[in-house]
């Protein structure tokens, strides 16, 4: 009993000391002046938000301009919310277009042209909002590892989570990035939910969140085959046991709410998600070219440029000690994966860190915010290799 109530104060005491570290550290950087190009370009795309929920103009011609299909529109609309809700609004995608014609290696250069079209002090107040994705996504993050691999594995990739720069930099940042870390580690609790219980409440809600994380950005679509590889697992590859009603109205309910709070496929249909994909492929091209010193043609450089960026570059430990600390809990992460065969860890491993990984065509810290919790989730999990008894909730026990 005295060794529960000492793990219960352990674990109080590091969520106390955790939530001051975040805060502290994000804390200053809410003031901080505009650095990163992308914050103008989202806060100019609140526009969205003026023609959807103040005009309700389903059938203007931005809806199919660029700027509406470059990303989905669920960000612009809490962007364009806060700015509302702060006195301001944009009426046209002037300030867009004004972005958009900049070149992409000139951005320095006219930096106070883009910083004009700010609402004055608004840049705090949007990165407060969206520091409160990043802060839920670190709540849900600590609960699942809690509740599959114990409270010492949960200490362990939190601690990792909130001393990762990367983490902390762009989290204090308006950009959709946080959202959609948000969606994708709810979505996996909501899984993991499923795969106790078996309850299709958690399945729905997967399909709704699946739909939340489309309109965030394109790539999180990715959910809805996460959401099926898990009914897989859950009903050991024998989709005919699962109950089709809820199936349907999950699909229903995905397709409704991504069309219903994004109008540009009203006007494009099913040809929309293409234009999407297409357009955000040549943008990534654009990038690579431009930027050739961080391109990454290859498997073998990204391979090579991701371990460095994730395990080295900013590594906390190895910048302390000179020892490869992640990296090492990544490894015997993965080799608890396979001993125990743990299907959820594989199913992060496949979906959340390869898939996104294998094209990661530019080498910007922009694009490891997503990937990096996950990695930690693997490596948090590998602390368990060593305990003679794991008294945590086994993920195969619940297939």
């Amino acid at each position: 009993m005295k060794k529960k109530h000492l793990k219960t104060y352990i674990e109080i005491l590091f969520i106390i000391v955790a939530a001051l570290w975040i805060f502290h550290e994000a804390g200053g950087r809410f003031y901080l002046p505009l650095s990163e190009p992308d914050e103008a370009a989202w806060i100019y795309s609140g526009y969205y938000f003026n023609l959807y929920f103040l005009k309700f103009d389903l059938s203007h011609a931005d809806w199919v301009d660029d700027d509406a299909y470059d990303h989905p529109p669920l960000v612009k609309y809490i962007i364009g919310g806060t700015l509302f809700l702060e006195g301001y609004k944009f009426d046209s995608l002037d300030a867009k277009k004004l972005w958009q014609n900049i070149p992409m290696d000139q951005y320095l250069v006219n930096y106070r042209l883009m910083k004009s079209k700010l609402p004055d002090l608004i840049l705090p107040v949007t990165r407060l909002v969206i520091f409160s994705f990043a802060f839920l996504s670190l709540v849900f993050f600590y609960i699942f590892v809690r509740k599959f691999y114990g409270y010492l594995s949960a200490i362990v990739g939190t601690s990792l989570l909130i001393t990762n720069d990367i983490f902390v930099r762009l989290s204090t940042q308006t950009i959709a990035d946080p959202v959609l870390l948000f969606c994708f580690v709810f979505f996996l609790w909501l899984c993991s939910q499923y795969m106790k219980s078996g309850k299709d409440m958690y399945i729905f809600g997967g399909f709704i969140l699946s739909s939340f994380a489309f309109l965030t950005k394109l790539n999180g679509l990715i959910l809805i085959f996460v959401l099926f590889f898990v009914l897989l697992l859950k009903n050991r590859f024998s989709i005919h046991r699962y109950h089709y009603k809820v199936l349907i109205l999950g699909f229903f309910a995905f397709f409704f709410i991504a069309v219903l709070l994004n109008p540009f496929f009203l006007k494009t249909g099913i040809q929309g998600l293409v234009r999407m994909i297409e357009y955000r492929i040549t943008y990534l091209q654009l990038q690579q070219e431009t930027f050739k010193i961080s391109a990454l043609p290859s498997l073998s450089s990204r391979l090579k440029a991701e371990i460095s960026m994730m395990f080295f570059q900013y590594s906390k430990t190895r910048q302390l000690t000179g020892i490869p600390f992640e990296l090492i809990l990544f490894l015997l992460g993965i080799s608890y994966l396979i001993l125990k065969r743990d299907l959820i860890l594989f199913t992060i491993l496949i979906f959340f860190i390869v898939a996104p990984l294998s094209v990661l065509l530019i080498n910007w810290v922009r694009y490891y915010y997503t990937v990096i919790p996950f990695v930690y989730i693997i490596s948090a999990a590998s602390l368990n290799l060593f305990k003679k008894s794991d008294k945590t909730l086994n993920p195969n026990e619940a297939i």
